[in-house]
């Protein structure tokens, strides 16, 4: 039998209390690394899309199908690098696209797509150096924070009273 002692005191959950954000970063810079994590979603699901449907329809061989499945997951991979605002991650995906729409275009002998992957070479670069200022943004904030904001409490308006 558990019951409740009476002569303890009351317990509540008490929420954690989250901190604000003590720095916020400009949408100039946040805003193009998210293009550029989208941008490589949507072109490792445009991808995949086309290996299984390849694969289903039988025109490719299998070992084509297997290393544009690992082209999908590398796409996935530096997608997760730039979301996590990796310098690295963004760099080899802009390197990837690049490199494989120049060896597309030399297999095929004829420019095919290059107005799309235009589009996402610009996604990708703007990602990339995007990135980079991400780094050299937290890297100067932490060299230099900025000067604690007033708080409510230090207002005159919220000053207790010194009536007497």
């Amino acid at each position: 039998m558990n019951a409740p002692n009476p002569y303890e005191s009351p317990s509540a959950a008490i929420a954690e209390a989250t901190l604000p954000h003590e720095r916020d970063v400009p949408d100039d810079i946040t805003r193009p690394i998210t293009h550029g994590w989208v941008a490589a979603c949507v072109s490792g699901t445009i991808t995949l899309l086309v290996t299984v449907i390849a694969m289903a329809s039988g025109g490719d061989g299998l070992g084509d199908g297997a290393w544009n499945l690992v082209d999908v997951g590398l796409i996935a991979l530096l997608a997760f690098g730039i979301y996590k605002h990796s310098r690295t991650a963004a760099t080899i995906m802009l390197a990837y696209f690049v490199l494989s729409k120049i060896l597309i275009m030399v297999e095929t002998g004829k420019p095919s797509g290059l107005v799309v992957g235009l589009l996402f070479a610009i996604f990708y670069f703007r990602a990339m150096t995007a990135t980079y200022r991400y780094h050299r943004f937290v890297s100067d904030w932490k060299r230099n924070p900025p000067a604690p904001k007033r708080s409510l409490s230090d207002d005159s308006l919220f000053a207790p009273r010194t009536d007497a």
